[in-house]
């Protein structure tokens, strides 16, 4: 099977406070020693990797854009290889070398890392990890990803002055009473959100950095003067702002619906007792729209429930069970067509397996991200290309766009608007008394206090710009 490599990278929790830095590079080695008896995820320094129980079981198949990935039975050296492979490919913070089961990793430019994110795998795989030069800490994989306690205590900075360079990060700290102390942010939080431009005060005249997902160039970033930086879990561009003397918050992917309240939770323990007290009363809020939602799917038959399918940044990118759109699925009243995906969020799969679940439902969300085709675009092409017309949910016309607003509604705070809409989409009988267009202008007004009326709020809906 051709691969053309390409490493999928997922963000995860970071954060960065004031240190000394080293005086020298540091050197990691690690050894990989057993075999992967299970499919799954190895989690390395950040990044994740999908391990599957054979090629029959890989649902990307020989598509081109193939990620770096495992399979199950694979030794401690083709694992060492392929983790090796993707790290080398991704041109990251390391010089890599392996040798056998041996990776050497070699800091790049001598630099601020105190703090590596460590290294785990399915039943049958373990990572030795030892510091050969310099000084850092090794924090276990497992830790960084499932342990991250929402009451673990950061301690309120409360800077002057930020940087909301993070996608979300807009959005998440004008909820907390921030807005008025960015001053600088992302192009991609208003150029593919113009209701952003409607609902947020301030965000049309503060100054944008470009290309953010790919790099940012923190030099460019200090020209602000930033007292904090939220931004993405990429390890170079956080030791330079260490070693800066700039604190800074990293991204994470959610594996759970409950990480998106504690998320919100560690931007506020950042910030001051406010903020704190803001997103303790979005937690509430969420906890109570969920279990409204649930109350009614958790007493339905499984023969009443659909098969859904949501896809990303375009029809073959989904969501595996290593992320929390299957919870989002399961929770709004259906089944998730990838709930036996052991691969995390965005993850490619073919046209072969999009038909093997064949859907009764489909969503699209992410259109329009990276230059790539929008959500409309999407649907269009599904419905007029020959190759999807078997599929259950194109036969019956059940192919839906997720609603964004002032931002991704599976990434941001209104994912819990997310579960709503889908619940009403998949049961519009037993949610009858669910009014979407009241719920969003509830949201808007209570925690982006912003009034929408009900045909801005309509338009929303209806993927429409302002």
């Amino acid at each position: 099977m051709k691969k053309n490599i390409r490493l999928m990278i997922i963000s995860i929790f970071a954060i960065t406070f004031l240190t000394s830095c080293g005086e020298k590079k540091l050197v990691l080695q690690v050894s990989v020693e057993g075999s992967l008896k299970n499919s799954g995820v190895i989690n390395y320094l950040g990044y994740e990797m999908n391990v599957y129980k054979d090629e029959a079981d890989n649902p990307c198949g020989d598509c081109p854009l193939q990620p770096v990935c495992l399979y199950k039975g694979a030794d401690g050296k083709e694992v060492a290889g392929n983790i090796a492979k993707a790290l080398k490919e991704s041109n990251g913070d390391w010089e890599v070398e392996v040798n056998k089961n041996i990776i050497t990793l070699k800091e790049k430019e001598k630099g601020c890392i105190d703090e590596i994110q460590g290294f785990s795998g399915p039943e049958g795989i373990s990572f030795k990890e030892k510091i050969i030069s310099g000084h850092a800490k090794v924090i276990k994989a497992s830790e960084n990803i499932e342990n991250v306690s929402a009451d673990e205590t950061i301690g309120f900075s409360d800077p002057e002055s930020i940087a909301a360079l993070y996608g979300p990060s807009y959005e998440m700290l004008t909820v907390l009473g921030a807005e008025d102390r960015i001053v600088v942010r992302a192009d991609v939080q208003t150029d593919s959100f113009p209701w952003a431009k409607v609902v947020f005060k301030r965000i049309k005249d503060v100054p944008e950095i470009e290309n953010v997902h790919s790099l940012v160039n923190v030099e460019e970033v200090l020209g602000y003067s930033p007292d904090f930086v939220y931004t993405f879990p990429r390890q170079n561009e956080l030791a330079q702002l260490k070693k800066a003397g700039v604190m800074s918050l990293a991204g994470k992917s959610f594996k759970k619906l409950s990480d998106t309240p504690e998320f919100l939770i560690k931007y506020a323990k950042t910030l001051n007792k406010d903020a704190l007290k803001k997103a303790r009363e979005y937690q509430k809020y969420y906890r109570e729209k969920l279990k409204e939602i649930k109350s009614v799917s958790d007493n339905l038959k499984e023969e009443e429930k659909p098969v859904v399918y949501y896809a990303g940044v375009d029809i073959l990118t989904t969501y595996g069970n290593q992320s929390d759109m299957v919870e989002v699925i399961e929770a709004a009243g259906g089944k998730a067509a990838s709930a036996n995906l052991d691969a995390a969020a965005r993850t490619q799969i073919s046209y072969e397996q999009l038909a093997k679940w064949n859907p009764d439902v489909i969503f699209i969300d992410h259109g329009g991200m990276n230059d790539g085709k929008t959500g409309e675009e999407i649907k269009e092409n599904l419905f007029s290309s020959k190759a999807y017309k078997d599929i259950e949910a194109v036969k019956k016309g059940k192919v839906y766009l997720s609603p964004s607003g002032v931002f991704y509604w599976d990434m941001g705070l209104q994912k819990i608007l997310l579960v709503e809409y889908m619940a009403k989409t998949l049961h519009p009988k037993e949610y009858e008394s669910l009014d979407m267009n009241s719920e969003l202008r509830s949201f808007y007004k209570k925690f982006y206090n912003y009034s929408l009326s009900k045909e801005d709020a309509e338009k929303i809906l209806n993927r429409e710009e302002p």
